[in-house]
Protein backbone atom coordinates (compact mmCIF):
# COMPACT_ATOMS: atom_id res chain seq x y z
CA UNK A 1 0.00 0.00 0.00
CA UNK A 2 2.44 2.37 0.38
CA UNK A 3 4.59 4.15 3.56
CA UNK A 4 2.56 6.40 5.96
CA UNK A 5 3.90 9.26 8.16
CA UNK A 6 2.45 9.14 11.82
CA UNK A 7 3.35 11.16 15.00
CA UNK A 8 4.54 9.14 18.44
CA UNK A 9 0.97 7.75 18.99
CA UNK A 10 1.25 5.19 16.11
CA UNK A 11 5.11 4.35 17.18
CA UNK A 12 5.97 0.68 18.45
CA UNK A 13 7.58 -2.21 16.89
CA UNK A 14 4.30 -4.39 17.78
CA UNK A 15 1.63 -1.86 15.74
CA UNK A 16 3.82 -1.40 12.87
CA UNK A 17 4.30 -5.22 12.33
CA UNK A 18 0.70 -6.12 12.39
CA UNK A 19 0.14 -2.77 9.45
CA UNK A 20 2.99 -4.41 7.65
CA UNK A 21 1.30 -8.08 7.70
CA UNK A 22 -2.24 -6.68 7.22
CA UNK A 23 -2.35 -3.78 5.59
CA UNK A 24 0.77 -3.78 3.72
CA UNK A 25 1.46 -0.38 5.38
CA UNK A 26 4.76 0.99 6.29
CA UNK A 27 4.27 3.27 9.08
CA UNK A 28 7.48 5.93 9.61
CA UNK A 29 6.81 7.47 13.29
CA UNK A 30 9.39 8.29 16.16
CA UNK A 31 10.17 6.16 18.32
CA UNK A 32 8.19 6.57 22.15
CA UNK A 33 10.45 8.33 24.59
CA UNK A 34 11.02 4.49 26.54
CA UNK A 35 12.23 3.21 23.41
CA UNK A 36 15.31 1.45 23.39
CA UNK A 37 15.28 2.98 20.02
CA UNK A 38 16.87 6.33 19.65
CA UNK A 39 16.52 8.71 16.33
CA UNK A 40 18.74 11.42 15.82
CA UNK A 41 18.50 14.99 15.75
CA UNK A 42 18.39 15.55 11.82
CA UNK A 43 15.66 11.93 11.69
CA UNK A 44 13.24 13.76 13.63
CA UNK A 45 13.62 16.89 12.01
CA UNK A 46 13.03 15.17 8.58
CA UNK A 47 10.14 13.71 10.06
CA UNK A 48 8.54 16.94 11.64
CA UNK A 49 9.35 18.68 8.16
CA UNK A 50 7.05 15.76 6.63
CA UNK A 51 4.76 15.93 8.96
CA UNK A 52 4.44 19.81 8.75
CA UNK A 53 3.69 19.71 5.18
CA UNK A 54 0.90 17.28 5.34
CA UNK A 55 -0.50 19.26 8.36
CA UNK A 56 -0.37 22.27 5.80
CA UNK A 57 -2.29 20.39 3.23
CA UNK A 58 -4.93 18.94 6.11
CA UNK A 59 -6.10 22.27 7.21
CA UNK A 60 -6.14 23.39 3.71
CA UNK A 61 -8.33 21.01 2.46
CA UNK A 62 -10.53 20.75 5.33
CA UNK A 63 -10.83 24.49 6.09
CA UNK A 64 -10.01 26.70 3.37
CA UNK A 65 -11.84 24.66 0.80
CA UNK A 66 -14.45 23.48 3.48
CA UNK A 67 -14.02 19.84 2.89
CA UNK A 68 -15.47 19.59 6.77
CA UNK A 69 -18.95 21.15 5.52
CA UNK A 70 -19.35 18.01 3.08
CA UNK A 71 -22.24 15.65 3.59
CA UNK A 72 -21.94 13.18 1.32
CA UNK A 73 -25.03 10.37 1.29
CA UNK A 74 -22.26 7.59 0.23
CA UNK A 75 -18.69 7.09 -0.17
CA UNK A 76 -18.44 7.85 -4.40
CA UNK A 77 -20.25 11.22 -3.26
CA UNK A 78 -17.03 12.15 -1.17
CA UNK A 79 -14.52 10.46 -2.59
CA UNK A 80 -15.80 12.62 -5.79
CA UNK A 81 -15.51 15.87 -3.92
CA UNK A 82 -12.55 15.09 -2.21
CA UNK A 83 -11.03 14.93 -5.30
CA UNK A 84 -12.68 18.18 -6.75
CA UNK A 85 -10.84 19.51 -3.50
CA UNK A 86 -7.24 18.42 -4.28
CA UNK A 87 -7.82 19.14 -7.77
CA UNK A 88 -8.34 22.73 -6.80
CA UNK A 89 -5.86 23.02 -3.78
CA UNK A 90 -3.00 21.44 -6.60
CA UNK A 91 -4.45 24.43 -9.02
CA UNK A 92 -3.73 27.53 -6.57
CA UNK A 93 -0.20 26.03 -6.19
CA UNK A 94 0.18 25.70 -9.41
CA UNK A 95 -1.43 29.49 -10.23
CA UNK A 96 0.89 30.74 -7.28
CA UNK A 97 4.14 29.36 -7.73
CA UNK A 98 3.07 30.35 -12.42
CA UNK A 99 2.56 34.60 -10.24
CA UNK A 100 5.50 34.03 -9.17
CA UNK A 101 3.61 33.45 -5.33
CA UNK A 102 4.01 31.89 -2.78
CA UNK A 103 2.88 28.35 -3.53
CA UNK A 104 0.10 28.54 -0.09
CA UNK A 105 -0.70 31.88 -0.83
CA UNK A 106 -4.01 31.28 -0.68
CA UNK A 107 -5.72 34.19 0.82
CA UNK A 108 -5.80 36.24 -2.16
CA UNK A 109 -6.86 33.67 -5.05
CA UNK A 110 -10.00 32.81 -3.10
CA UNK A 111 -12.36 35.42 -1.96
CA UNK A 112 -14.90 33.83 0.01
Amino acid sequence: MGAYIADKGFAGDGPHAYWKHQDGAEVISPPHQRSKVNWSKDWRRWLTGLRQILESIYDKLLNTFRLARERPHDLTGFQARLAAKVSLHNFCIWLNVHLGRDPLAFADLLDW
